[in-house]
């Protein structure tokens, strides 16, 4: 009798053993559910928020936020039947998804690990524990999922339907700024588009000098042809009160070799730094030597390479996650901060002694990475939120042509507006740098048909400056004239001072393109 009592009484101390194990684990996967819907809902926030104070409309994230409106809908119901009654098919399914999201994430932000590691443990106890037949009668479960499967689709059908009408209709308008500063560039070598032959004839000078344009020269730093270009247009505007600026571009493709690992590295931007520091030292010793215009600005070139910039767009373009986030963890933390901070400052100071003013072209993400004040993103273009305030000028390269390629189609003009809103923020210092004019072809051969009508330059021009950028460059005299004629400098005068507003409608692409680096400064606090 003793030892079936002692039985008994090991038996029922399992049982209670088992039930606290039980009732932990459940409680477990419950607060594991809430928090990843939180933390879902955290990202949707922090990213609409961060647009916002960046100047983007609020009007611009109700797609993204349709997107998310079913998740929103079905995730609160879901949690609430597994903890009344532990229905954990969808559940389950749930905690998959989000446990390859967050093992993708993992790869840039490494704090996602540990929501990976709760994830799993979670998915395998619901698999273990969870109930996956619904309590009541089969036929009534299954009229409940028809309806809820309608309900969440028509939910669903919200974001391709606002993304189309808000892509076809005008979201936005701005007037027309006063007075912008209109610079037309004149690359003197290949770049993104191959080299045009244009002489400083005295018809074009007087053409440029009538219509008050201003110039930039961009040149290609180890390429001599490029500078001896540049020595004939400084000898022809000397006896001229045309105004222009020159823009030094080293060989970044070639800087970095053969398929690079990672976009950036300390010792590449370092070199970057290197080649504008020779470059600059033969404009002013040798090329300007002689000259009584000199330049009002020169501008070193901290962009991507063209091989870069098609690796970084190629992953964002597909939505490889697992690609974009190593690509992007690998070459950030391949940069170290104070190594670009001191090259920015060296060439600075050189700079500072000549008694020309000088700035810094860069990439759009690295408008993005400056409203949090953090300096991640930017590593790729050598600068940091305090590098960047040392320079007079700064100037963002928003090639909508650049764009188009990579993302294999028109991106239109919210492009230009969306980033001019943020750059309008900014101190007067700040430009932007559009292109390509006309019907032109690549160095890759891909026909360029964005700016085929000036009347669609003109609208951009409209819409930046309305956002408060008043000093615009565009590419190029070359490619403007070849697509125009010779009557192309007046007629782009003549539409600049006649267009009165710009009007946008919404590319998805673009927001989301700016809502990815946004999101990554929504997570600084587990980027470890």
């Amino acid at each position: 009798m003793s030892q079936l009592l002692e039985a008994r009484r090991g038996l029922r101390r399992r049982i209670n053993s088992y039930a606290k194990y039980d009732l932990f684990l459940h409680r477990f996967i419950t607060v594991v559910l809430i928090a990843n819907m939180l933390l879902i809902l955290y990202a949707l926030i922090s990213v609409t928020s961060i647009m916002t104070l960046s100047g983007v409309g609020f009007l611009d994230s109700v797609p993204i936020a349709l997107y998310i409106l079913p998740l929103i809908v079905i995730l609160p119901l879901m949690i609430r039947a597994y903890y009344s009654e532990r229905t954990a098919a969808f559940n389950f399914l749930f905690l998959m998804i989000c446990t390859v999201f967050f093992f993708m994430l993992s790869f840039l932000v490494h704090g996602f690990i540990i929501f990976l590691i709760f994830n799993i443990i979670a998915a395998v106890s619901i698999f273990i524990l969870g109930r996956y037949r619904p309590r009541g009668k089969l036929r009534e479960v299954g009229r409940g999922m028809v309806v809820y499967f309608i309900l969440l689709n028509l939910l669903g059908l919200a974001f391709p339907i606002s993304t189309i009408i808000m892509g076809q209709t005008q979201i936005a308008s701005t007037s027309m700024g006063d007075n912008p500063e209109i610079i037309l560039s004149i690359p003197l070598a290949d770049f993104a588009f191959p080299y045009l032959e244009t002489d400083p004839t005295i018809q074009l000078l007087s053409d440029i000098q009538t219509n008050d344009f201003r110039l930039d020269f961009r040149i290609l730093e180890n390429d001599d042809l490029s500078w001896l270009r540049l020595g004939t247009w400084l000898s022809a505007l000397n006896d001229t009160g045309i105004q222009y600026s020159i823009t030094l571009t080293a060989d970044r493709a070639l800087l970095a070799g053969e398929n690079p690992a990672s976009l950036a590295t300390s010792e590449l931007i370092e070199a970057i730094y290197a080649s504008h520091g020779i470059a600059f030292d033969r404009l002013t010793n040798f090329e300007l030597s002689n000259i009584t215009n000199r330049p009002n600005l020169i501008l070193f070139d901290m962009t991507l390479s063209e091989p870069e910039w098609q690796a970084l767009m190629l992953r964002t373009r597909n939505l490889d996650l697992t690609g974009f986030a190593g690509l992007m963890r690998t070459s950030i933390f391949s940069i170290d901060s104070t190594r670009i901070e001191d090259a920015s400052a060296s060439l600075r100071d050189a700079t500072t002694s000549s008694g020309i003013a000088s700035g810094l072209l860069v990439e759009t993400f690295v408008v993005d990475d400056l409203f949090d004040g953090d300096s991640y993103a930017m590593r790729l273009c050598g600068v940091t939120s305090s590098s960047l305030q040392e320079w007079d000028q700064v100037s963002v390269l928003c090639s909508r042509s650049r764009f188009s390629f990579e993302m294999s189609g028109d991106v239109g003009e919210y492009l230009c507006h969306s980033y001019s809103r943020s750059i309008g923020q900014f101190a007067a210092t700040w430009s932007m740098r559009l292109g390509e004019i006309g019907n032109s072809t690549d160095i890759s051969d891909r026909s360029d048909s964005v700016y085929e009508d000036l009347d669609v330059l003109v609208n951009d021009i409209a819409l930046v400056t309305g956002n408060g950028v008043q000093r615009i460059i565009l590419d190029s005299i070359p490619s403007l004239l070849n697509a125009f004629g010779s009557e192309s400098l007046s007629n782009l005068r003549l539409s600049i001072d006649e267009a009165e507003t710009g009007i946008a409608t919404y590319t998805f692409r673009i927001y989301a393109y700016r809502a990815v680096f946004m999101a990554i400064d929504a997570f600084d606090l587990i980027m470890l």
